[in-house]
């Protein structure tokens, strides 16, 4: 069944076009990821499939029975949520409550129950994850799984590879429309820019070559015309009366005529492009005067509520010097407060006196908007001005930005100018809290490179998962009130806990099975010897599980 028609479609705003296409269709069947850099037009596109705007030229048609989840939709207006999806959603007791106190993960999940209560065609959901921890993002997934058609607006690169089967992306006001998942669809783009990095080389290569044939042809030309020494005006007439073949002045024009015609085949050749590529320029981390100390913030016996509510009780921690150390738990659960807490130096808290934080709010309060973008960074950086335009660069912004007025920039702009203020700074710690929160995926892939250079110490938190595992060396994991460690990535934790739980399956299982043994031989039901040697073996499996 055909979704969704649309055909030769335009959008602009003002002079400023966003987007134009011949066609594009939505099929049954369809697992759709809309990605595309903040302002290209994802959300505007979404308006446009919906009917809620009015493309400039074009037609649109819809068939069968939609729904939508949209990013800011408040949520006084709800349907009814059916026992199976409140309960799936955990939402049976907060919309009981007044809609003031409602988390922003809260009514995120009280939308997402609401979005999915009633049966639909096609689902369209624009930035789902949004607010919600990871709990709440693998419910997310769990429901997407058991959807037939959807269109999903989304940053979290995780998703979008495990429920995607096409991946639409708008960019320079074009539609690449690819059948796969984003990985599949990146994968292509590198190829595409390796193919086209390949046919500029070949370009150069040829034109080159031609330029020097010209060159040469225009050389002979030039010596035929060229009068040769020790002879009379007379004895070149006769020499040229009686050459064999063509004349000097023949075989200087037909010289010419060859290099016209190869400059002619030099216009002709197809112009290719240089694909660009960001320079990479590393700031020089020494200039931070970093401490030594093996641990950069400690924590011990930490105590904290907010009124009767409990976040922490007796809780400890120590953050590694030069790690990038994840904090992660469920909603509510205490990660913001404890950055709050590390900031304030709170009672139980000690940092080492070289650390110098550098503290990622969503306020955004660092940037001065009455200055330029290259006059913002300029003011905190103690890296050369090089490395700040450089910086800028690999954040995503042109040149011709670099004296833009800070006040004219996007909301996503202006985290990422935030980050490069922060990266070539003095600090040496950085403390960051959801830093990919409403970035398009190529910004947060480009903060992500930022972050794996950095050589300080970091602390962040986030719910997308493919962040955390590209970035963090450690995980801290807030849970029943406490911190607690483990060395590695967020997959890996969840590998771990996998083992351990099967361990500890198999432990109880053997010590089942050791206890039947244990009366078996103490009621002489079967061969002694036999059963003293199974009791052995499940002694030996015991000791390889401990």
């Amino acid at each position: 069944m055909k979704l969704l028609d649309m055909k030769n479609i335009s959008m602009a705003f003002g002079d400023r076009k966003l987007f134009s296409f011949d066609s594009l269709e939505i099929w049954s069947g369809d697992k759709v990821g809309l990605v595309g850099v903040n302002g290209c037009g994802k959300t505007t596109l979404f308006k446009i499939m919906l009917g809620e705007l009015k493309p400039q030229d074009g037609l649109v048609k819809r068939s069968g029975n939609w729904k939508v989840f949209k990013q800011f939709e408040s949520i006084e207006k709800f349907s009814e949520i059916d026992g199976e999806h409140s309960g799936r959603w955990n939402v049976n007791e907060i919309i009981k409550r007044d809609l003031k106190k409602f988390s922003g993960g809260e009514e995120t999940r009280i939308r997402l129950a609401d979005t999915f209560s009633e049966d639909a065609d096609l689902i369209l959901l624009d930035e789902p994850t949004a607010n919600l921890d990871i709990k709440g993002i693998k419910k997310l997934e769990s429901a997407l799984e058991k959807l037939d058609s959807f269109v999903l607006i989304s940053h979290d690169r995780n998703l979008l590879d495990k429920l995607t089967n096409r991946t639409i992306e708008i960019s320079d006001g074009k539609i690449f429309d690819f059948n796969g998942n984003y990985s599949q669809y990146m994968q292509w783009k590198e190829e595409d820019f390796s193919r086209r990095q390949r046919e500029y080389e070949n370009y150069v290569d040829e034109k080159k070559r031609l330029l020097q044939i010209s060159e040469n042809q225009k050389q002979k030309a030039t010596k035929m015309r060229a009068k040769p020494k020790n002879l009379s005006n007379s004895e070149i007439k006769q020499r040229a009366y009686g050459a064999v073949g063509k004349s000097f002045g023949g075989k200087e024009k037909s010289f010419q005529r060859a290099a016209k015609h190869t400059e002619k085949r030099i216009e002709q050749l197809e112009k290719k492009e240089k694909p660009l590529k960001n320079p990479i320029i590393r700031p020089n981390f020494n200039l931070t005067d970093p401490p030594n100390n093996r641990f950069i913030i400690e924590g011990e016996g930490i105590n904290f509520s907010y009124g009767d509510r409990v976040i922490f009780k007796n809780a400890n921690f120590k953050l590694k010097r030069n790690k990038r150390t994840a904090l992660v738990g469920e909603n509510g659960c205490g990660k913001t407060t404890l950055l709050k807490l590390i900031e304030e130096e709170y009672e139980g808290i000690r940092i080492v006196p070289k650390a110098k934080l550098g503290i990622y709010r969503q306020s955004l309060d660092q940037i001065d908007e009455g200055k330029s973008l290259l006059e913002n960074i300029n003011s905190v950086s103690i890296q050369e001005e090089e490395v700040n335009r450089n910086v800028l660069i690999r954040m995503g912004f042109r040149r011709q930005d670099f004296h833009k007025s800070a006040a004219v920039l996007s909301g996503g702009e202006k985290i990422k100018l935030t980050f490069a203020m922060l990266f070539v700074s003095d600090v040496n710690v950085l403390l960051l809290d959801e830093p990919t929160n409403f970035l398009d995926i190529d910004s947060i892939k480009a903060i992500e490179n930022l972050f794996l250079d950095f050589e300080g110490t970091m602390l962040f938190v986030s719910h997308d998962r493919h962040f955390i595992d590209s970035l963090s060396d450690e995980i801290f994991i807030i849970e029943d009130k406490k911190i607690k460690s483990f060395p590695g990535n967020l997959t890996e934790y969840e590998q771990s806990k996998k083992v351990k739980s099967s361990r500890n399956e198999d432990k109880l299982l053997l010590e089942m099975k050791k206890t039947a043994l244990m009366g078996e031989l103490s009621l002489g039901l079967r061969n002694k010897d036999e059963i003293i040697k199974e009791l052995d073996e499940v002694e030996k499996r015991l000791k390889e599980i401990k």
